[in-house]
C-alpha cells in the first residue's frame, strides 16, 4: 500500500489537472518525512486508528492512511467546512478508502461519535493557534486510548523561515503571522512552552525534538505566500499590517523566478506525548 499511495500522489503532482491540489500534495510530500518518522516511533502500523486534529485540506492524511493500511482507520477533523470539503476531494482523487472526514471543533466533539478511541492523534500547525493549550491537549487526550500517542509538529516563533540569499520578506511575513495570533489571544511562547501544558493535561512527554526542511524555491516560496494569502482577510480585520500584506505576498512569489538556492520551513518542535495507562 505504501508504494501504491505514494505513486498515486506523485503521479497527480506531475499530471493532475487541479493546480491547487497539485500544490497541496507537493507540500504534503515535502513535509512527509518527519511525520512518518514520528508515526513510526509511536508504532503506527496496519490496523491502527489515527486522527488528524485540524487537518485542513490535506494535513497528514495521505501518510496516515498509508501507514494505517487497509485495515486501519483515519479520521481528519477541521472546524472549516471548506477545508473538509477539499480534504474529501483529496481522499477521493487518491482513493484513500480508509479515511473519514468530519467538520467540527475538536473542543466540542463527542468522542463517542467518532467511534473507538484512537491509537494516535496528530497536530500540525494547530496548537500554535490555541489560546489554552492545556484545554486543547486535554480534549485531544480524550480521543486517545490509554497508552495511546499524541504527536505534535508545531512551528517555533524563532527562528523564522530562511532562504539563501536572505529575503527580508520571510522575516516580515512570519512576524506578521505571529502578531496576528497574539491579537486573537494566543499567548506569546505557546509553542515553545508546549511540554508544560502537556504535563498539566496529564500526558507523558516521551520526547521533544525539532526539525526544519529545505525546499526548492519555486514550491517553498509559494507555500509561504499561500499561507499569508490564507490569513490576509483575518489580518486586515485585526489591523495587522493591512497596507503591506499584498506587497509581502508579491515579494514572496517573486522569489519563485530564480536567484535563490533554497528556502526553509520554520523550525518545528517535534513533540511525542503518551496518554498514561491507568492501573
Amino acid at each position: 500500500m505504501t508504494e501504491e499511495i505514494a505513486g498515486r500522489a506523485s503521479r497527480y503532482i506531475l499530471e493532475g489537472d487541479d493546480e491547487d491540489l497539485r500544490r497541496l500534495l507537493a507540500f504534503s510530500e515535502v513535509i512527509s518525512a518527519p511525520a512518518r518518522r514520528a508515526f513510526g516511533r509511536a508504532g503506527l502500523s496496519d490496523g491502527w486508528a489515527a486522527i488528524d486534529c485540524g487537518c485542513g485540506p490535506i494535513g497528514a492524511l495521505v501518510d496516515m492512511a498509508d501507514m494505517a493500511g487497509p485495515r486501519g482507520r483515519v479520521v481528519g477533523v477541521d472546524v472549516s467546512a471548506v477545508a473538509i470539503e477539499r480534504a474529501q476531494s483529496v481522499a477521493a482523487r487518491l482513493g484513500l478508502d480508509n479515511v473519514e472526514l468530519v467538520t467540527g471543533d475538536i473542543h466540542s466533539l463527542d468522542p463517542a461519535a467518532l467511534g473507538q478511541p484512537f491509537d494516535l492523534a496528530f497536530t500540525r500547525l494547530f496548537l500554535m493557534h490555541q489560546a489554552d493549550p492545556v484545554l486543547t491537549l486535554s480534549k485531544i487526550a480524550q480521543l486517545v486510548r490509554p497508552g495511546g500517542w499524541i504527536i505534535a509538529h508545531e512551528p517555533l516563533r524563532y527562528p523564522p523561515p530562511r532562504s539563501h540569499p536572505h529575503m527580508d520578506a520571510l522575516d516580515a511575513y512570519y512576524g506578521l503571522l505571529h502578531e496576528m495570533l497574539e491579537r486573537i489571544g494566543v499567548p506569546r511562547g505557546t509553542v515553545e512552552g508546549l511540554p508544560r501544558p502537556a504535563r498539566v493535561a496529564g500526558l507523558e512527554v516521551v520526547a521533544a525534538e525539532g526539525f526544519f526542511i529545505f525546499g526548492e524555491p519555486e514550491l517553498a516560496f509559494e507555500i509561504h505566500a499561500s499561507t499569508l494569502q490564507a490569513f490576509k482577510d483575518a489580518a486586515v480585520s485585526l489591523g495587522v499590517a493591512a497596507g503591506h500584506i499584498d506587497a509581502l505576498i508579491a515579494a514572496l512569489r517573486a522569489g519563485r523566478a530564480g536567484g535563490y538556492d533554497w528556502v526553509s520551513t520554520p523550525f518545528f518542535i517535534d513533540l511525542t506525548l503518551r496518554k498514561p495507562v491507568v492501573t
